[in-house]
């Protein structure tokens, strides 16, 4: 009871640490991201692009870096709930939106894609994927970016300060599929130099897809 005491604690003061660099911190962000992803994040972010089409919605636009690469694509959103990241992603976003991903302000299918790259646990929330399945058109489909993973020292160097903040989680085996709501998402290990991350993709209520 104890040591799930400390474990609850301990993560709970890591979001708050978060919470911080999304926030007041946000002008840290570049580093921080740099730092942890070896010089990769911008390029883990823009792998969700070769996926994406039609009316896009990204989820946690954050300071913009995949908005940057859509800026020449009509239809774009980005949204975020942080103030600091949105002025942040302003230099690249035509539309950006602030808003609570657990309630959306579009009108029911408005997009074909909805995207979010290294979501935070707002992306696990039912109602979050409630408002995902309500603003996609019927067709349309969820793209999620995740699980960067670096090669050689570095990579395992940064695998375990990751274990350490979550206290020895494992992500285990790949599975082919991940439930979602009322999505399944096909998993996707996709290279992005000398690391790589995971992409998954779904439609709503299909089991399979052509990704």
């Amino acid at each position: 009871m104890l040591m799930n005491g400390l474990i609850a604690v301990y993560q709970q003061l890591v979001r708050w640490l978060f919470h911080r660099l999304y926030n007041e911190f946000a002008w840290s962000y570049d580093v921080v991201a740099w730092a942890v992803s070896g010089g990769y994040w911008q390029r883990w972010v823009r792998a969700a692009e070769p996926f994406l089409h039609g009316r896009i919605l990204e989820l946690g636009c954050g300071p913009g870096y995949l908005q940057a690469t859509l800026a020449t694509r009509p239809g774009v959103v980005g949204l975020d709930l942080s103030p600091s990241m949105l002025r942040r992603a302003a230099r690249f976003g035509r539309r950006l939106v602030r808003a609570d991903a657990r309630r959306l302000p579009f009108a029911d299918a408005s997009f074909d894609t909805v995207c979010a790259t290294f979501p935070a646990e707002y992306i696990l929330d039912p109602a979050t994927q409630a408002e995902i399945r309500r603003v996609l058109t019927p067709d349309g489909h969820l793209v999620i970016v995740d699980g960067g993973r670096l090669e050689g020292g570095y990579g395992r160097f940064i695998d375990a300060i990751y274990r350490l903040i979550w206290l020895g989680r494992k992500t285990g085996t790949l599975p082919k599929t991940v439930p979602f709501g009322d999505f399944m998402l096909q998993v996707q290990r996709v290279q992005v130099a000398d690391s790589s991350v995971l992409v998954m993709i779904g439609k709503p209520n299909v089991a399979r897809s052509e990704y």
